[in-house]
């Protein structure tokens, strides 16, 4: 195995374990009952990572398990605040979106 695979597989392990703690539905459905009984109609799922997650086998169980409780869902880009001083690499994620 090269570095550079080496290194991608190290990269898409921590974004498989950071999405599947994000994106737990019992997760997810607390914070969503939390919100609503502040009268919220909607919750977004505020990443502390940049990734874009939306292809993760745990973001697509989420969808699934919100299609199934009704909920409607957007995934919607996200901007990152750039240091002048280190600009990024990556301009924007999305983050999961849910309304009621």
């Amino acid at each position: 195995m090269k570095r550079a695979e080496g290194n991608f597989l190290m990269a898409a392990n921590v974004r498989t374990k950071y999405a599947n703690t994000i994106f737990k539905p019992e997760t997810v459905a607390t914070a969503i009952d939390e919100v609503a009984f502040q009268g919220h109609r909607q919750y977004r799922i505020v990443q502390e990572l940049p990734f874009d997650l939306s292809d993760t086998e745990a973001a697509k169980a989420l969808e699934e398990w919100l299609d199934r409780e009704q909920f409607r869902y957007i995934w919607r880009p996200t901007l990152l605040e750039q240091e002048i001083s280190r600009p990024s690499i990556v301009k924007e994620y999305p983050e999961l979106e849910i309304y009621w």
